[in-house]
C-alpha cells in the first residue's frame, strides 16, 4: 500500500482546519444578529453594480459549463489530458451539493435590500464564494501546473481565473446578496474542499512531484 506523503498530510490537515473553522463560524453566526464585520462590509453594497453582476453571473451553472468546455478544448489542442478539467467540474458539482445540504443546518436568512435580483435559498455559506475556490482557483492552479500549455497562455489563463476567484466573492457583497461572514464561510469551505480534493489527487499520483 502506498505510503501517505507529506504533501497529502499537509493537505488533509489544511482541509480539516478549514472545515473546523467553517463549522465554528457557522455555529456562531447562525444564532446571532449580523456581526460588526457584516455591518461594516455592507458599505460595499452598490459599488460597481454592473461589474459585480458580471462576476456573480460567472459563478452560475452555464458559464461554468462553458468555461469547462473551453478549458477541455484548449487541453485537447495541446494534447494534454482533459481528465483534470473533468475532475474540477465534478468537484464543483459535488461541492455545491454539499453547500446546499449544509445551508439548512445553519438556517441563516439572507440580508435585506438586495440589488438586481433575489435568490430564494439561505445565506450561510455563500455557494458563489465556494465556487470561486473549488472551480476558479482550481482552474488557475491547473493552468499554472500544466506542462503542455505554453507558458504565456497558461499564465494568462491562470490570471483570468484568479481574477474571477477574487471578483466573485466581492460581487456577493457588492450586490447585497450575502453577509461578509457568509462569504468567509464559503471561502473556508471551498479551501477545505479543494485541499481534500488535492489530497485525493496526490494519493493517486495525479499531482506529480
Amino acid at each position: 500500500m502506498r505510503a501517505i506523503s507529506s504533501l497529502e498530510t499537509r493537505l488533509w490537515i489544511g482541509a480539516l482546519v478549514c472545515f473546523a473553522l467553517f463549522f465554528a463560524l457557522g455555529a456562531f453566526v447562525s444564532s446571532r444578529p449580523p456581526t460588526k464585520i457584516d455591518l461594516a462590509a455592507a458599505a460595499l453594497r452598490g459599488s460597481f453594480t454592473a461589474l459585480a453582476a458580471f462576476f456573480t453571473a460567472l459563478g452560475r451553472t452555464y458559464p461554468i459549463l462553458i468555461i469547462s468546455a473551453v478549458a477541455a478544448i484548449v487541453a485537447l489542442a495541446f494534447r494534454a489530458s482533459v481528465m483534470p478539467v473533468l475532475a474540477i467540474l465534478v468537484s464543483q458539482v459535488l461541492s455545491q451539493g454539499a453547500v446546499a445540504a449544509l445551508k439548512p443546518l445553519f438556517h441563516r436568512m439572507r440580508p435585506d435590500h438586495w440589488l438586481l435580483y433575489r435568490e430564494k435559498d439561505l445565506s450561510f455559506p455563500s455557494g458563489h464564494a465556494t465556487t470561486s475556490v473549488v472551480f476558479f482557483a482550481a482552474i488557475a492552479l491547473l493552468a499554472v501546473r500544466s506542462p503542455a500549455i505554453p507558458r504565456p497562455l497558461a499564465i494568462a489563463a491562470a490570471s483570468l481565473a484568479a481574477t474571477c476567484a477574487a471578483g466573485i466573492p466581492w460581487s456577493r457583497l457588492a450586490l447585497g446578496a450575502h453577509y461578509a461572514t457568509d462569504v468567509t464561510g464559503g471561502l473556508l469551505f471551498g479551501v477545505g474542499w479543494l485541499c481534500a480534493t488535492l489530497a485525493i489527487a496526490a494519493r493517486f499520483g495525479a499531482l506529480g512531484r
